[in-house]
């Protein structure tokens, strides 16, 4: 029989409804409440600074060490990422406050530019000296602790902003949710109004954002970035329903278009009114905890064990609205709850709920992509002995402008990495009477199996292509001069254009035929909308000859249909589908293609498997 777990610590303070809370990113005991009188309706405000201390019989308590007064309610509170003892508050007369807890009764900094309630504050954890508040107003208002004013504003929606958070993974990026039921990403690098019959620079300005996802059809209240994995998103409003966004998924045809989408990977029912706070562990990278109207905070898993429920937990002591949540960074699995009730909570999680989920996603969960843009992705080459150093290819994962967000070139995707460790599977020994191979990737990204093939195949002469996107193709370029000789090109290329580009590195060695011998792709066919400009590419591209081959390797999270769609295509275009199958990309098993799949596997199998596609001349 498992230990009961010890009761939640807790707090109240009479008088007072919580709206926030938060835990220091400097020490792991001090938490900052911030509250209202009346619920908020009218009235004062109070922040409160508490500390989570031992108590009796090895369970924790908490204490209250200092209030701070305001004429308004606080309706939100941060933490500051450069002075452990700064926090930044957000009121209900529009007011934004800095306080240092060293000091007593006053604010040191006070803004008031907004002109209605301050709902969120927000402070970068990347670029440590700005944060940023969303009001009532429309707008969002980046600041930084020296400056009299704001530095920059977004008219960001035409009603309520309930919330703005900086991405932790990229630090000009940021995203909103707002009573108009749409959760907005901005790049702070291209502010820009958007057009359109409903606004204009003069009575109705709207910063244009890059991607607008339409989440919910009524008030959107919440929403946070996974620690993990860049560009997925959970959202939490009034419809009850909490909503986890990839947003690197949308389809758009235009790529320097204001993109309108969103792929929703998962959702979980299960509250009974309106969700207020949501927020991923920062632990662990399928765990988020939510706080609702119907005055439970729960613990969710977006991947659970073989047959377990999503809910793994559910966290009822309130008698009043939960409206926040926040889990400790230090101490994993530490919770804290406030609610309207005027008590803050601080609890364990379950462990042994949180291990069997938690073993799930170490074991089973198979990542779709690797690595943010702008970071250093290592990948170790699949063979024994040899020097170590030279077993490894360090990439750094390429970066794009926003408006080319959406070809999603800013991932290094599993498809590639499979096709770097099964370079075999691309049987290019076949061409070993050749002086020279010659070899195209499309879509190639960080170039990984451009690279791979350079370095394994004596007699192949690469081009490497992309989207022609400049910071794109910088660093590809980088890339493959930094890992491959001279008979490596990098080109820019986007699909259905003239292919003279792709072909002028043959010029340099001008046996045989330019066309290309082998075309190899990874992840390219997940946007239906271009697959004849890719098809048409690819036939310009593909060497007239009998042995001539095309290799294309798709997760699953392309969807069954889409590549079924794409197969159809093909055979249009006097290519034909030579082979097909599906490859477990941790095991190894091969099994045939089968679309009917789709109506049985989940969002977890899906992730284990990519499809290998040879297409040849018909």
């Amino acid at each position: 029989m498992n230990p009961a777990r010890p009761p939640p610590a807790v707090l109240q303070t009479p008088g007072f409804a919580h709206y926030s809370v938060a835990w220091s990113p400097f020490h792991n005991s001090r938490i900052a409440l911030a509250s209202a009188a009346n619920f908020g309706l009218v009235g004062n405000g109070r922040l409160h600074m508490v500390s989570l201390i031992p108590g009796v019989g090895g369970s924790s308590a908490v204490k209250l060490d200092k209030q701070y007064e305001t004429q308004d309610g606080i309706y939100d509170v941060a933490w500051s990422e450069i002075h452990e003892n700064q926090l930044v508050t957000g009121s209900g007369d529009g007011t934004l406050k800095l306080w240092d807890i060293l000091l007593n009764n006053f604010p040191i900094r006070s803004w008031h530019e907004h002109s209605r309630e301050v709902f969120s504050v927000d402070w970068s954890n990347i670029k440590k000296d700005t944060f940023a508040s969303s009001s009532w107003d429309g707008s969002v208002k980046l600041w930084t602790p020296e400056m009299p004013r704001s530095v920059a504003t977004l008219h960001a929606h035409l009603s309520c902003v309930y919330q703005a958070l900086f991405s932790p993974h990229q630090p000009d990026i940021l995203a909103t949710c707002s009573t108009d039921g749409t959760m907005k990403i901005f790049d702070l690098r291209s502010p820009a109004y958007a057009t359109g019959a409903a606004t204009n620079s003069f009575t109705h300005p709207l910063s244009a954002a890059v991607l607008t996802v339409p989440a919910s059809g009524t008030e959107l209240l919440s929403l946070d970035w996974n620690k993990y994995r860049p560009f997925v998103l959970a959202t939490a409003g009034v419809d009850k329903m909490v909503k986890v966004w990839d947003c690197r998924m949308i389809q758009s045809a235009n790529p320097s278009a204001q993109t309108i989408g969103g792929v929703c990977e998962v959702q979980l029912p299960g509250h009974e009114y309106a969700v207020r706070k949501v927020q991923w562990s920062p632990h662990r990278p399928d765990l988020l905890a939510t706080a609702s109207y119907d005055m439970t905070c729960r613990i969710w898993s977006t991947n659970p064990s073989a047959g377990g429920s999503k809910l793994l937990q559910v966290h009822d002591p309130h008698t009043e609205f939960a409206a926040g949540c926040s889990w400790s960074l230090y101490d994993e699995g530490l919770i804290a709850s406030c609610g309207w009730d005027g008590k803050l909570f601080v609890f364990q999680d379950d462990p042994e709920d949180i291990m069997s989920a938690s073993l799930q996603t170490l074991f089973d969960h198979v990542p779709v992509s690797h690595s943010a843009p702008g970071s250093i992705f290592t990948y170790t080459i699949k063979r024994n002995g040899g020097d170590s150093a030279l077993r490894q290819i360090t990439l750094q994962t390429p970066d794009t402008q926003a408006s080319n967000w959406s070809l999603h070139a800013s991932s290094i995707w599993q498809s590639s990495i499979h096709i770097a460790d099964h370079i075999e599977y691309l049987q290019l020994d076949r061409f070993s009477d050749r002086k020279i191979l010659r070899v195209l990737e499309l879509g190639a990204g960080a170039g990984l199996p451009s690279i791979m093939i350079a370095r394994t195949t004596p007699n192949a002469a690469v081009v490497v292509s992309d989207y022609p996107d400049e910071k794109l193709i910088c660093t590809l370029s980088d890339n493959v001069r930094k890992h491959t000789s001279e008979r490596c090109w990098t080109v820019p290329y986007a699909w259905g254009n003239d292919i003279s580009p792709l072909l002028t590195p043959a010029q340099q060695n001008p046996e045989g035929s330019a066309l290309f011998d082998i075309i190899v792709a990874a992840d390219t066919l997940w946007n239906p909308e271009t697959h004849v400009q890719f098809i048409n590419t690819l036939c310009m591209c593909l060497n007239r000859s009998p042995d001539a081959r095309v290799h294309l390797v798709a997760g699953l999270h392309t969807g069954r249909y889409t590549l079924q769609s794409f197969m159809n295509a093909v055979i249009m275009h006097k290519l034909q589908v030579e082979s097909v199958v599906e490859r477990e990309v941790m095991n190894g098993v091969q099994r045939p293609w089968d679309v009917t799949r789709a109506e049985s596997e989940d969002e977890r199998e899906r992730r284990k498997w990519v499809v290998w596609m040879v297409l040849k001349w018909s």
